[in-house]
């Protein structure tokens, strides 16, 4: 995969994650602190950690095709790099309270994976529209061949 390839899919995914963390946000707002309100720099903090979880990404990274074990091995390290820079960054600002640590860290599991599979799902669509591509340009070079 190229570097400008890499750089594409991790802002698609940055998106995506920043929008999936907008509504984990909201619910666990409203479990945790009902009553709090926001100015509006609290806006920004959907982008900053959709940005902090999008550094580890960076481990995933590779020029040659990776084996399976390989992708998996760099994808739980990418994993458990996000939970370890979220839960520290959430700790350092002072908005980690203890009793949150445990639906952090499932709603982090929870984004890894519903980004992830809006990602499968996108690139499924795509192979699939290329297939189709594929298979057309094929009947029409042997449609060609028939006639020529």
């Amino acid at each position: 995969m190229s570097i400008s390839e890499f750089v594409r899919k991790q802002l698609m995914n940055y998106f995506i994650i920043v929008t999936i963390l907008t509504l984990v946000i909201a619910i666990l707002g409203l479990i945790y602190e009902p009553n709090q309100s926001f100015g509006y720099e609290a806006y920004f903090s959907p982008l900053l950690f959709g940005l902090i979880a999008v550094i580890p990404s960076l481990v995933t990274y590779s020029t040659k095709e990776l084996s399976l074990k390989q992708s998996i091995m760099r994808k739980i390290f990418q994993l458990l790099l996000i939970e370890a820079m979220i839960l520290s960054f959430s700790h350092i600002v002072g908005i980690l309270k203890s009793e949150m640590i445990g639906s952090m860290i499932l709603s982090i599991l929870i984004i890894f994976v519903a980004v992830h599979l809006i990602e499968w799902i996108i690139n499924n669509k795509n192979a699939k529209k290329l297939t189709l591509k594929l298979k057309a340009f094929q009947n029409t070079i042997s449609n060609h061949d028939e006639n020529s």
